[in-house]
């Protein structure tokens, strides 16, 4: 059995999702996203059918957001096969609802599942361009190249969320206070080990 059927499913964090929401920005009526597609709410490309004459309100714009990441982003995070962080799972998601799951498919997923993980952040890094609408010309563009950064350092950050025992799960409040506690005990254990713990006056 392979480490993603072994575990529940990768997903995105509620923080992971906020900071998609935060970097796509909430933009009620439909606009071109400066590259010809149709957008609207939070980055929500119009499919074929699909009309908003009215402005969006924020709820229906996180309705439509929340709908795009369970088509576009979790069907390819059902594909990775090895144990990652919850860091490295919001790092990717926000990568995928970028540029799509062919190019993540493509691109970083095969190094992603041999734990290729420099083989990853490598081909991250490679998304940065785009083309210009007057000239036609693929240029790296500001926007993306932040993107990529802020999705790299995701990346590579200390995974605050995926714990050896519940992975892909944050730790509760009450998990970590256990944890700071029988940490404390622990060392105070380990130092009477040791012979430095304060002794009792002996009876007379």
């Amino acid at each position: 059995m392979n480490a993603a059927a072994a575990g529940p499913p990768h997903r995105m964090s509620p923080q992971g999702l906020a900071r998609i929401r935060r970097r796509e920005a909430f933009v009620p009526r439909v606009y071109d996203d400066g590259v010809g597609n149709r957008t609207v709410g939070y980055g929500h490309m119009l499919r074929p059918g699909e009309s908003f004459p009215g402005a969006l309100t924020d709820a229906q714009a996180q309705e439509l957001f929340a709908r795009d990441v369970e088509r576009i982003v979790n069907p390819v995070l059902d594909r990775i096969r090895i144990p990652l962080t919850q860091n490295q799972v919001d790092a990717l998601g926000s990568f995928i609802f970028n540029v799509g799951p062919g190019n993540f498919s493509r691109s970083v997923l095969p190094n992603l599942n041999r734990g290729d993980h420099p083989g990853v952040i490598a081909r991250i890094k490679q998304f940065i361009k785009g083309r210009n609408q007057r000239t036609g010309e693929r240029i790296t563009l500001r926007g993306l190249l932040r993107r990529r950064e802020e999705e790299v350092a995701l990346y590579q950050a200390p995974g605050r969320s995926a714990s050896l025992w519940f992975p892909g799960q944050e730790f509760s409040r009450t998990a970590r206070r256990l944890f700071a506690y029988g940490m404390r005990f622990f060392r105070a254990e380990s130092a009477c080990l040791l012979d430095s713990c304060p002794r009792s006056p002996s009876p007379s």
